[in-house]
């Protein structure tokens, strides 16, 4: 009898400490997958703030485009109200060029004509040219501002375009991080042991505990008590 006893202890042993390997394979594969997993977080992280850099530089960009755009408004506008500005004047002196020519009399034939009106319509001609090339420096200035503007217009609207497909990456990344940081940690368990928590031999006499790997380990006091009342042997029979 006391050989069956033995034999169903040592059976009953060898499946606790099976249980325990179980439970101690399960930590530290849990301990395994924990770096990966601080491993991801950390790259997330590192990856949300490049995207931050990224999107504060093209902001800082676009505002500089802007900036630039509204100096260069303000010039055409100014090279614009010059331009007409000259174009009144050129008008004047055509103007007063054709009145001083009508108020002319005829001269006589063989007489010249009267040196101080040769000297006023030469000067008037001269002037007339000097305000027709400065208004061609004006007009190549102004088609070269407007040049540039819509390039820099076109620029403008390409890093809009740059920014909103970032800032939508940044939010997208910005809500994975957080569901990744907040995400719980879930050890993957083996299939469950079907055996009882408690193992009875009462027919036998003997009833012994092991401990169950998908509940959590009792205290250190509970668990000595458990020990000495784990094996009961009947009383020898007299």
């Amino acid at each position: 009898m006391k050989q069956l006893y033995e034999k169903q202890l040592t059976e009953v042993k060898a499946k606790l400490d099976m249980s325990e390997r179980k439970v101690s394979e399960l930590e530290q594969e849990r301990h395994r997958q924990h770096p990966e997993e601080e491993r991801w977080r950390v790259l997330g992280r590192e990856r949300l703030l490049q995207e931050k850099k990224d999107t504060e530089v093209l902001s800082e960009a676009l505002h500089e485009m802007k900036e630039e755009n509204r100096l260069l408004k303000q010039k055409n506008a100014s090279m614009s109200r010059k331009k007409e500005q000259y174009e009144s004047e050129i008008s004047r002196l055509n103007k007063a060029l054709l009145d001083a020519l009508q108020k002319q009399h005829p001269p006589v034939v063989g007489t010249p004509p009267e040196k101080g009106d040769r000297s006023s319509i030469e000067e008037m001609r001269t002037q007339l040219e000097v305000l027709k090339q400065q208004v061609q420096i004006y007009e190549e200035d102004f088609r070269k501002e407007r040049s540039d503007r819509e390039r820099l217009n076109e620029e403008k609207e390409a890093l809009q375009k740059i920014n909103e497909r970032l800032q939508s990456q940044l939010s997208k990344l910005s809500s994975q991080t957080k569901d990744l940081l907040v995400q719980p940690e879930r050890p993957s368990y083996p299939a469950p042991l079907f055996l009882s928590p408690c193992v009875s031999y009462e027919g036998c006499g003997m009833v012994v505990h092991y401990p169950d790997p998908r509940v959590h380990p009792v205290p250190r006091r509970a668990q000595k008590q458990q020990e000495q009342c784990s094996v009961r042997f009947p009383p020898s029979p007299v």
